[in-house]
């Protein structure tokens, strides 16, 4: 009778035993598969999230982009444009993605940095994605009528400090790059905002036609809207935003070689993604995009744009977004244009 109730007590330790080892190793085979799945992305084609309309500068770089990865992530690169908000409503979607690398952000100072200084209530902060790579920079220069009666930034600058000219500049519109480079060049040659006036228009193209025009005295702008006027002499560049002279345009000083390295508000690129990507993710986009921005056909493609190459790697770009949105929005608030 002990043998026969020792043996009933065995069974059932013995199909518990049984259970967790097929547990175990059911739990075993899942995770030695979880490595292999991350290691195997991509497995399918990449969305990237243009957060502007078809034709825009920021489309045409993230075509020139998506046209170069895939050589280098083994899958294609569509972009999906989803503009809206100054480029909010496209941004906002990559936050609110899945982060599994699928759906990418082809960044630009508009939506990932002055769309948040100038506007309160956006459901995104600029430091709301994981970023991978800044890919290029977008220079803007300081322009005049060829005609105008100074004709070096030196003399420019005096004019302006004089007080005695009642300068106005034209503008791409209020917030906008175009606007606010102006303000920070006033702001290091220890003038008020109001030193100069503001014209706005709706376009750099607008702005430079008005400055031929006599409306305005001067603009700061992007220099692919500006290269043709400034290659057929209608317009006099005195200083280009890049740390370094632009290729072509080298007779033009930059404002670091002015020693006002501050002033020197640029455009810029790049690609980032949902937060909380998983590190293979990240890396496969880091690598990929670190040898895309080397490739002779993508940078050809990117001048022709009027940009010009500017990379920096994923903890130098964190650093660079987190900066150059912190000084907009401060500037947004002092001037009272953040609503």
């Amino acid at each position: 009778m002990i043998v026969t109730m020792h043996h009933t007590a065995a069974r059932p330790r013995r199909r518990r035993s049984a259970l967790a080892a097929a547990a175990f190793g059911l739990a075993a085979s899942v995770l030695s598969l979880a490595p292999a799945e991350a290691q195997d992305y991509p497995n399918k084609p990449i969305r990237l999230i243009v957060p502007y309309g078809p034709g825009g500068a920021t489309d045409l770089a993230g075509r020139a982009l998506a046209g170069v990865l895939p050589e280098f992530l083994g899958q294609a690169v569509v972009v999906v444009n989803v503009p809206g908000a100054g480029g909010a409503v496209g941004a906002n979607q990559v936050k609110e993605a899945t982060p599994d690398g699928y759906t990418m952000l082809m960044t630009a100072i508009g939506a990932n940095a002055l769309r948040p200084a100038l506007t309160s209530d956006l459901p995104y902060e600029p430091g709301d994605f994981d970023y991978i790579a800044r890919t290029q920079i977008n220079p803007n220069v300081l322009v005049v009528p060829a005609n105008a009666p100074y004709q070096t930034y030196e003399d420019f600058a005096a004019a302006l400090t004089s007080g005695d000219n009642d300068l106005k500049y034209g503008t791409a519109g209020p917030g906008n790059v175009t606007h606010l480079g102006p303000i920070m060049l006033m702001s290091e040659l220890g003038l008020p905002s109001d030193a100069a006036t503001p014209v706005h228009y709706d376009s750099d193209g607008a702005a430079l036609l008005a400055m031929l025009q006599g409306e305005v005295d001067f603009a700061q702008g992007n220099l692919a809207s500006f290269a043709s006027a400034l290659q057929n002499g209608a317009i006099k560049g005195l200083a280009m935003t890049t740390p370094e002279p632009v290729e072509g345009f080298e007779d033009i000083p930059t404002y670091t070689s002015l020693g006002l390295p501050e002033v020197s508000i640029v455009g810029w690129r790049g690609v980032a993604g949902p937060p909380g990507l998983p590190e293979e993710v990240e890396t496969a986009w880091g690598d990929a995009v670190a040898k895309a921005v080397e490739s002779p056909s993508w940078i050809g493609l990117i001048r022709k744009l009027g940009d010009e190459p500017g990379y920096l790697a994923k903890a130098d770009y964190d650093a660079f977004v987190e900066k150059d949105a912190s000084r907009y929005r401060a500037m947004a608030e002092d001037l009272g244009l953040r609503k």
